[in-house]
């Protein structure tokens, strides 16, 4: 059984798209996901003011958040860090630019960012997270403001789908550093990192690997379904 790590608002729809691929999963979420209404409005103002040249959204749960502004009307150009992002930006009916190595690095490594100078980008993210992004843009000489629209809450206690046993577990998915520090926070050190790991990104396997597990891969892509052929071809 695949133990499934994500965040509160995601955690049925994930588990749900692994059955459904035929895999037998259960999920935790060790934190949920809320919206902060004021820096949603610094954003509109801003947008509304002071037009960008790029926009960069960091996540599909930002994507989400956006449902309410304006967004076919600017004449920015637009870019996802990844397929779930893009899809929710689509479904506004913006143009949508993805990088093949879906993290910043991927976004850095893009045409228009990579020759990116004295643009005026706007980063729209959920609170703390990594500063790639903001820091390698400023250095290129750009003006970047970035918007902080979502935050990220511990639960006192985690969210399981089932009630699961770590003797059931053959595998654990986390799409991100968090969702993996959080594991090792909560539950049996000993029992994580006897465990496979799959993840998104080499420097999230390297933060894995750093608490003591051993057995750690790398999907190229955070989507379900992706995840899921991953699963297929490498753990049955």
């Amino acid at each position: 059984m695949i133990l499934i790590t994500r965040p509160e608002q995601k955690l049925a729809k994930s588990v749900a798209a692994f059955r459904l691929a035929g895999i037998s999963c259960s999920g935790v979420a060790p934190l949920t996901i809320t919206a902060c209404k004021e820096e949603l409005g610094r954003l509109a103002h801003h947008l509304a003011t002071q037009p960008a040249d790029y926009i960069i959204v960091t996540s599909a749960f930002a994507a989400q958040l956006l449902s309410a502004l304006p967004l076919s009307a600017l004449p920015s150009r637009w870019f996802a860090v990844g397929t779930s992002t893009a899809q929710v930006l689509e479904e506004y009916g913006l143009p949508v630019a993805v990088p093949e190595q879906q993290n910043s690095e991927g976004l850095l490594a893009l045409s228009q960012l990579n020759s990116a100078n004295r643009r005026q980008i706007v980063i729209i993210k959920g609170q703390g997270g990594r500063t790639t992004l903001r820091d390698t843009l400023l250095l290129q000489q750009n003006h970047v403001e970035e918007f902080a629209v979502y935050q990220r809450l511990l639960l006192e206690k985690p969210i399981q789908t089932d009630n699961w046993q770590w003797p059931q577990i053959t595998g654990i998915v986390a799409t991100s550093g968090e969702m993996a520090e959080q594991l090792f926070r909560v539950y049996d050190t000993n029992m994580l990192r006897k465990q496979r790991w799959l993840t998104v990104s080499d420097r999230v396997a390297a933060q894995i690997s750093a608490s003591g597990a051993t057995q750690v891969a790398v999907c190229s892509d955070a989507s379900d379904n992706t995840l899921c052929a991953w699963i297929k071809e490498n753990w049955e």
